[in-house]
């Protein structure tokens, strides 16, 4: 069974997970926390986590759906090229994308850089 990612970053909100990841566990659906890199997370509530894995690693074939928890202040990881990169790259595999609170003004990057790069690239 696919599994669900769960994208972690500085200062994502806990509580918009407790939910979600509660109802995913009821239906048995494996979930894989993935961090930007390999070092320690803190939530906004200043909760420290390590993920599962990095977005680097993960397999994308692994996964069916993400989930992109809100953010304290998501103007933090609008530029953060690696970040846009992979949600990109879950989209063109047909992912199902949950986006939560703030994070839409990350998927608006993802588009806003496709556009750019069609007419200037």
């Amino acid at each position: 069974m696919k599994k669900t990612a769960v994208l972690l970053y500085p200062q994502f909100s806990e509580y918009e997970l407790s939910v979600a990841l509660s109802i995913l566990m009821q239906g048995n659906k494996p979930v894989i926390t993935v961090g930007l890199n390999s070092e320690k997370i803190k939530g906004e509530s200043g909760l420290s986590c390590m993920a599962d894995t990095q977005i680097s690693d993960i397999n994308l074939d692994e996964i069916d759906s993400l989930i992109l928890p809100g953010c304290m202040d998501i103007a933090l990881l609008i530029h953060e090229q690696k970040l846009i990169d992979f949600i990109s790259h879950v989209n063109a595999k047909g992912a199902i994308i949950a986006s939560i609170s703030s994070t839409p003004s990350l998927l608006e990057q993802k588009i806003y850089c496709r556009i750019i790069s069609r007419r200037y690239g």
